[in-house]
């Protein structure tokens, strides 16, 4: 058994993207500072606005800055994002942290290792240590109950009877 499953859906907006999406409880939408990137993330959150089993009730949508120079460039990226879907889509985000275009993350990935390994006082290192213990303070016994894999499952299972 696990306590987390992460699963990255990648890019574009399809059936399956968001069956996962719904099924989720915690939903972490990484974006970057280029305008495709702002409008993928935009429509994205809409198309899941517009899915009739979706709730904000069960499922929390928060965001992490990608490729940023420095955390004021991230924060600004969110406020950006955040005021355009408040005023369309009406859905609370949470802004969870940047994590900066790092020299060493790229060596890190040409390497094939984590960039906490390959460099644990690199920038990109110290973001994903921020932003680890900022996912793990939040979370609290109640909503890891509610948001079990039991509830990621039944969600799977009563959209495929759904549909």
């Amino acid at each position: 058994m696990a306590d987390v499953i992460i699963i990255d859906t990648g890019a574009g907006i399809s059936d399956a993207v968001l069956e996962f999406l719904v099924a989720s409880g915690e939903i972490l939408l990484v974006t970057t500072p280029e305008p495709t990137s702002i409008t993928d993330s935009y429509s994205l959150l809409k198309a899941l606005n517009r899915h009739p089993r979706f709730s904000t009730e069960t499922s929390k949508i928060k965001v992490i800055a990608n490729k940023v120079d420095k955390e004021e460039d991230g924060t600004a990226l969110f406020n950006k994002l955040n005021v355009v879907v408040q005023r369309y889509l009406k859905l609370p985000l949470e802004y969870l942290g940047a994590v900066p275009e790092d020299e060493k993350l790229s060596q890190a990935v040409m390497q094939q290792m984590p960039v906490s390994l390959a460099h644990e006082n690199a920038r990109s290192s110290k973001a994903y240590e921020t932003i680890a213990a900022r996912l793990m303070n939040k979370e609290s016994a109640t909503d890891i109950k509610k948001r079990g894999m039991a509830a990621f499952f039944s969600h799977i299972v009563s959209g495929k009877r759904q549909g």
